[in-house]
């Protein structure tokens, strides 16, 4: 199977997915729905409702929480001995494959994420209001501070999508022990470099005052890595493993 894309088979393997995982997403959905419910009720109870930001927290929670927990499963058949060769043989390309995976752990789970938070904001004023006469104002799908963690998301989503292809066991552990790595080693790296550019500012004792120049352009640098340079990688990568499983098994 080549690595062109068909848009019919994109579907069937989406629908396959989502019906293959429902039952997990459900169980979590409700999970994280009764936990939200205890939260805000001892919230409401003790008159510290707090607003809608109760709700842009539990959005950034479960993003972050679930969605790099869901993300980093996103390749378990592909590692499976029980379950390798039925991924390898599905009649799809590489590029299929990877791309249903990667629309569901972004597309999906923030779209997902944005309707039961909004849902669950409506519910749980309800409950609120009838039973505690407070409320605490109601989440909208276009709420600023949860669109503004979304390209965040979407770098750390990377590492955990590139993790889950790559490693064949423990995928979230192994992949929050690289990412720690990567950072510590960014960080060190980042701080010679800064230290560099302030010590290149000075020259037999007379200060270059336009030293700050450089640092703004290595942060600008660092932001088109960190937001746009790093999940292409990931991603990229990621596809590269599925296809040389696919080719090793003479798919």
């Amino acid at each position: 199977m080549n690595d062109q894309v068909s848009a019919q088979r994109l579907l069937l393997l989406l629908r396959s997915d989502v019906l293959r995982n429902q039952r997990t997403w459900l169980i979590a959905s409700g999970t994280a729905a009764l936990v939200a419910l205890l939260v805000s009720s001892l919230g409401a109870i003790d008159g510290d409702v707090g607003g809608v930001g109760f709700y842009q927290v539990f959005f950034i929670a479960a993003l972050f929480g679930f969605g790099t927990l869901a993300t980093s499963e996103s390749f378990v058949d592909l590692h499976g001995r029980a379950t390798s060769t039925a991924f390898l043989m599905l009649p799809a390309s590489a590029l299929e494959k990877t791309l249903v995976r990667l629309v569901l752990t972004t597309v999906g789970l923030i779209v997902a994420l944005l309707a039961l938070t909004t849902v669950l904001s409506w519910v749980l004023e309800g409950i609120n209001t009838a039973t505690f006469g407070v409320s605490r104002g109601f989440f909208t799908p276009w709420d600023g501070v949860a669109w503004s963690m979304v390209p965040h998301y979407l770098a750390v989503q990377s590492l955990f999508f590139l993790g889950a292809a790559w490693f064949r066991k423990l995928h979230y552990i192994k992949t929050v022990g690289a990412a720690v790595l990567i950072w510590i080693g960014l960080v060190f790296s980042v701080a010679v470099i800064a230290l560099l550019f302030r010590a290149s500012s000075w020259d037999d004792g007379f200060r270059i005052t336009n030293f700050e120049t450089p640092l703004e352009s290595l942060s600008m640098t660092a932001k088109i890595v960190y937001y746009f340079a790093l999940p292409l990688f990931c991603w990229f990568v990621a596809w590269l493993r599925v296809t040389e499983a696919q080719v090793s098994h003479g798919i």
